[in-house]
């Protein structure tokens, strides 16, 4: 990608008779391919195969006053932020996060994808399931960081994956920076299918209260991850909106279960969330945000690095990199065998109205399974409730190893009620 006649734009710019200072610009360029499947029609006009290429450009300009400019933000719009850091030249790591099939596949050279279409169709029809939406997508990108210190930074990556959803109910699929592989493809479709048909049938009723309650790894990312990343989020400790304060972190006292860790390894090989740098030219390199239940950084950008007097981090892109982990996790099976009259959540809905500093929480969970004698059958509709961050502390608690998912599912106790 050529900046330079950008690059000689920021170099002569005057407004209000103040220049630029110091700059960073963040460049990506991509180009993807996807094939679209609506109610069973592949390719149709609400469901098209797409080629698409993209260019973006993310400024960030210090004017000779200390005054900041953003994206597209005139430089009287926005306040003073004396000393914000601008990323000087670094080693950046090595990772791998380039597929050379998937590169050819967002080049237009999409058969690679047909057999995949088929299959699903396949399993779909055999397996009387009465509709399904869903795509295939691969792209090639290449990110480039420039700055006044004299940083310059590029890279080329691929993504790749599929989803699905079937009777208009729930969803699976894959995203990383290359296709699965045909085995994982064909079993993650048959664990969808399976689940799929486990809610046609309701469950016989029962009665609410404090029960055990296993989340599915996608309520898990959805909700849990989603609460402790709001609060980790350097803007919220520094302005204090957050559930954490400055003084918790590396102050020892934990604040979750003991066991408990959460960290984050943007040099997992392929991975989706697998990069370099970040887009302010940091370079990437794992961080732990929870280690045995106690604080040990917040997510930070420079700006905030700064503001908190801690070094940046890497930001989480996927949760492919992203690892909860604990001791002891249950299999799946164990953990059917000792939720025996609760309910499997599959997923939940209004998140996006809890209170995420609080923890408090009441979701709804209209695709839910109920889990007897060790096995996970009949659908409910259930509203569960509770303290996030009271469950996190619970000796209850326990981590799963769900077939198939990187991101363990939860067992805990908590209320649940039933429709």
């Amino acid at each position: 990608m050529d900046l330079a006649p950008l690059l000689a734009a920021i170099r002569q710019a005057r407004v209000d008779n103040r220049s630029i200072a110091a700059w960073s610009l963040y460049a990506a360029e991509s180009r993807r391919v996807s094939l679209g499947t609506k109610d069973r029609e592949t390719g149709n006009p609400h469901a098209p195969l797409a080629l698409a290429e993209g260019l973006v450009v993310r400024a960030k300009l210090v004017w000779d006053d200390g005054k900041v400019s953003r994206g597209a933000y005139e430089r009287r719009q926005v306040e003073i932020e004396p000393g914000l850091a601008i990323a000087a030249p670094a080693t950046f790591p090595e990772v791998p996060v380039h597929d050379a099939r998937a590169a050819a596949i967002a080049a237009g050279a999409v058969e690679p994808l047909v057999p995949r279409l088929s299959a699903i169709r396949e399993q779909v029809a055999y397996r009387g399931v009465r509709t399904w939406s869903g795509s295939l997508y691969s792209s090639e990108g290449t990110s480039r960081v420039v700055t006044s210190a004299g940083l310059d930074v590029s890279g080329t990556g691929t993504a790749a994956g599929w989803s699905a959803t079937l009777d208009g109910e729930i969803g699976a699929g894959w995203s990383a920076r290359a296709l699965d592989a045909e085995p994982e493809f064909d079993e993650r479709l048959q664990r969808l299918i399976t689940t799929v048909l486990s809610l046609r049938e309701p469950a016989k009723a029962r009665p609410g209260g404090t029960l055990p309650v296993l989340l599915h790894p996608d309520v898990v990312e959805e909700y849990v991850l989603a609460v402790l990343l709001h609060n980790l989020d350097g803007t919220a400790v520094a302005h204090g909106t957050g559930a954490f304060v400055r003084d918790q972190f590396g102050s020892g006292s934990p604040v979750l279960r003991e066991d408990l860790s959460l960290r984050h390894d943007p040099l997992v090989p392929m991975a989706g969330g697998a990069y370099r740098f970040t887009q302010e030219g940091v370079p990437a390199s794992p961080v732990t945000f929870v280690e045995r239940g106690r604080l040990c950084t917040p997510l930070l950008d420079l700006k905030y690095g700064r503001r908190l007097g801690l070094a940046p981090t890497a930001n989480p892109s996927a949760m492919d990199t992203l690892f909860l982990e604990g001791s002891g996790p249950l299999s799946y099976d164990a953990a059917l065998a000792n939720a025996s009259g609760g309910a499997l959540v599959l997923n939940v809905l209004g998140v996006h109205t809890q209170d995420f500093t609080s923890g408090d929480f009441s979701l709804a969970a209209p695709q839910a399974l109920a889990i007897d004698a060790g096995t996970a059958a009949g659908r409910l509709r259930a509203t569960i409730s509770g303290n996030l961050f009271d469950l996190l502390r619970s000796g209850d608690l326990a981590l799963v190893r769900f077939p198939g998912e990187h991101t363990p599912g939860l067992l805990v106790r908590c209320r649940a009620d039933f429709a």
